[in-house]
């Protein structure tokens, strides 16, 4: 998603675009000079690095960022990246994706619920307070905030790669994908678990899901999914295909019926914005920034999270009626035209900049990510 704004912004001949990352297994700072960008990989240290509240990656990153003196800093993610932007003084942008802190409540185990969860609400409304103007993907960003955002807001959503929008419709009627990482947090295990009555209506139903599991989590998460399919004998029609490139993930866009999130916690997901964009019905959880993306009934529809029946059944719904589910599939396609367009987005990006620095009379930006 941020490959393809910087990807749009490099194009603005008035900008010289740098992109400032943490990385890890670097043991210095790489710079890859591109047309239109230079990307800085900061070494990343992450053992322990809740305990110092990742002081180290925060001075690298001050670091970097004193030596380039940018005119304005785009800082996406409220936590350590926006404290290092705002500590400079200079004129800086906040655009805070996903809630953090209520995706680590969710996590198991004490030092989820006692250390990583305060520290990120910690950092998020520290951040928010702090920032002086505020990028906001979802509608859902400002309702969480209320109260704490203190600066102009800027609606724009996620811009989606062109790629997406040129996905040739090949769908197989019962193929269902999921991308996502396969943790708790996605719902994943609620997914599996309708498959039982799914096959006895679509014998040839098949899930495919892309993305890599995170026992991050919750070690045992994996293992129980297994442990289902197991013991309730839908293994021919799972398909585990790990993390993906680009390529073969536009395949999976194209071949598939209908994409499923059934997520607990959500704020823009990039997924359904690339499923809208292929012109693909979804079927997602009312969670989140989420009712804001899917429209019922018109470009998908939306269950209860944790609701494997009600899940099911939209599921079912949507792959008996094949006119139905194409229908949905180009009215998101048309949606997604209207909002998730790269240039569109990265354009509204430059207008904000611009403005925000206006009173700087600047001569170059950096996008720090």
């Amino acid at each position: 998603m941020i490959a393809s704004l910087v990807e749009q912004l490099s194009r603005y001949p008035d900008l010289d675009l740098h992109v400032v990352t943490l990385s890890t297994g670097l043991a210095q700072v790489e710079v890859a000079r591109r047309e239109g960008v230079t990307v800085h990989y900061v070494p990343a240290v992450y053992r322990f690095a809740n305990l110092t509240f990742f002081l180290i990656n925060k001075l690298r990153l001050r670091r970097v960022l004193l030596d380039l003196q940018p005119d304005l800093i785009h800082a996406h993610i409220a936590g350590h990246y926006s404290e290092v932007a705002f500590s400079l003084g200079r004129p800086a942008v906040l655009t805070p994706h996903g809630i953090r802190h209520r995706e680590a409540r969710l996590k198991r185990g004490w030092v989820h619920q006692l250390v990583r969860y305060p520290l990120r609400r910690y950092e998020e409304w520290r951040a928010i307070r702090q920032a002086a103007h505020i990028i906001s993907i979802s509608p859902y960003v400002e309702q969480e905030f209320r109260g704490v955002i203190r600066g102009p807001v800027y609606p724009i959503e996620n811009p989606v790669d062109d790629l997406f929008f040129d996905v040739e419709d090949r769908q197989q009627p019962f193929r269902l994908l999921f991308v996502g990482h396969l943790t708790p947090r996605k719902g994943v295990f609620d997914l599996i678990r309708t498959l039982p009555a799914l096959r006895q209506r679509f014998p040839e139903v098949q899930v495919h899901l892309a993305g890599k599991r995170d026992d991050e989590y919750d070690p045992g998460y994996f293992p129980a999914i297994q442990g289902f399919i197991r013991d309730h004998g839908p293994a021919a029609c799972v398909h585990f295909l790990g993390q993906l490139e680009q390529p073969a993930l536009l395949r999976e866009y194209a071949e598939c019926a209908v994409l499923v999130l059934p997520s607990l916690q959500e704020t823009a997901p990039c997924v359904i914005e690339q499923a809208m964009a292929a012109g693909k019905a979804v079927v997602a959880t009312r969670v989140g920034g989420v009712p804001y993306l899917v429209a019922p009934e018109a470009t998908g529809l939306l269950v209860e999270p944790g609701q494997v029946a009600q899940l099911g059944a939209a599921l079912g719904r949507l792959l008996a009626d094949d006119t139905l589910r194409r229908a949905m599939g180009r009215r998101a396609r048309q949606e997604a035209e209207r909002r998730f367009r790269a240039a569109a987005v990265a354009r509204q990006h430059y207008e904000v900049y611009r403005r925000v620095l206006a009173e700087h009379a600047p001569s170059a930006l950096a996008l720090a990510a």
